[in-house]
């Protein structure tokens, strides 16, 4: 590695941004820059939010912004304008992606700002303009993406993507909750990727499992490969294994699994072995929207193992019934166990 880390320890978003190995690192990473940046940021915590806000900010200008009409335009130049109290130069050459020669300028920085405003005005236009799916309490839904790609929902959940997600270079989709994707493969390799609070998952053509619920998400690997990364660190799956990432703590944990386990509720079952009830409860919370009170508080530590169906919340606590050979009662949106 021909860079120093020593070289960016005084640098700021701004001069993190207008560098080109870390421009390289955020739209093409590789291992080798995903292990650079890691030893960077473990010798120099402090330098983390410097890196995320540096990050953002080659993604707005990178991003491929949608045509607007020209009377959008006019009205969102003439807010700008108003916003810096100067009139804007508006050039009649097409917005390009972010390059090394641009911020090499003397007023690179005026002109990233007012570039930095442009986008994320119209990208919260973009936004608004997305598709979305959801999933209320208690169902299950599948979405067949533009691309051919098709997303099952888990209940609670939501996804969203841009109304023209198959002509962007990346195939991008924003989730809540619980999905399992089975990618499809594009004859130009075009990458698909799963966006989650602090994470990302990148892929061609596989079929996986991203969970991102109560600040943890979990990402489960049935087939193919893909590559997950965070702001801290990245890792590559391979089928039959899990990535488990911390919101708080910001760290990845990576692991072989029983993917049967993870993906079942696509057929309406949970499978379980030897799971703790306490665990089972903040499922159903998540699933069906109620509480789960546990009377007998001792209930709370049993393990359990077995095919619980999850058609509904009665077919649930009946089985649960026998599993604990306890009194399950549905009363005043609580599930209650004694």
């Amino acid at each position: 590695m021909s860079e120093s880390l020593n070289k960016y320890e005084l640098f700021d978003a701004n001069q993190l941004a207008s560098d080109e190995f870390f421009q390289q690192w955020v739209l093409n990473p590789s291992q080798e820059a995903n292990l650079f940046w890691e030893q960077f940021l473990t010798t120099n915590p402090e330098k983390q939010t410097s890196i995320e806000e540096a990050r953002r900010l080659i993604e707005v200008l990178h991003f491929q912004l949608p045509t607007l009409a020209e009377t959008k335009v006019i009205a969102l130049k003439k807010r700008l304008e108003s916003s810096i109290g100067q009139p804007l130069f508006v050039s009649e050459t097409p917005i390009l992606p972010l390059r090394q020669s641009f911020f090499n300028r003397t007023r690179w920085m005026a002109a990233a700002a007012v570039i930095l405003m442009l986008g994320t005005i119209v990208f919260w236009q973009y936004l608004n303009q997305a598709t979305e799916y959801t999933t209320s309490f208690g169902q299950t839904r599948q979405v067949t993406l533009p691309d051919g790609s098709v997303v099952n929902l888990n209940a609670n959940s939501s996804i969203s993507f841009a109304q023209n997600f198959s002509e962007q270079p990346v195939r991008e989709v924003w989730l809540k909750g619980e999905a399992f994707f089975s990618v499809k493969h594009t004859a130009n390799h075009t990458k698909f990727r799963v966006h989650v609070e602090g994470l990302e998952v990148d892929v061609l053509g596989t079929e996986f499992n991203v969970s991102d619920r109560r600040n943890t998400t979990k990402v489960v690997l049935q087939s193919g490969k893909v590559q997950i990364k965070s702001a801290k660190q990245s890792a590559i799956l391979q089928p039959g294994e899990m990535v488990e990432f911390s919101h708080s703590t910001k760290q990845l944990a990576q692991r072989k699994v029983p993917v049967e386990r993870y993906s079942s509720w696509k057929e309406k079952v949970w499978l379980l072995e030897g799971e703790a009830m306490s665990d089972v409860a903040l499922r159903i919370e998540d699933s069906f929207g109620i509480e789960v009170v546990f009377e007998t508080p001792s209930l709370a530590n049993e393990k359990i193992s077995g095919t619980i169906p999850t058609g509904s919340l009665e077919e649930v606590s009946e089985i649960l019934s026998d599993l604990l050979k306890a009194n399950c009662v549905i009363t005043n949106h609580k599930l209650i166990i004694k």
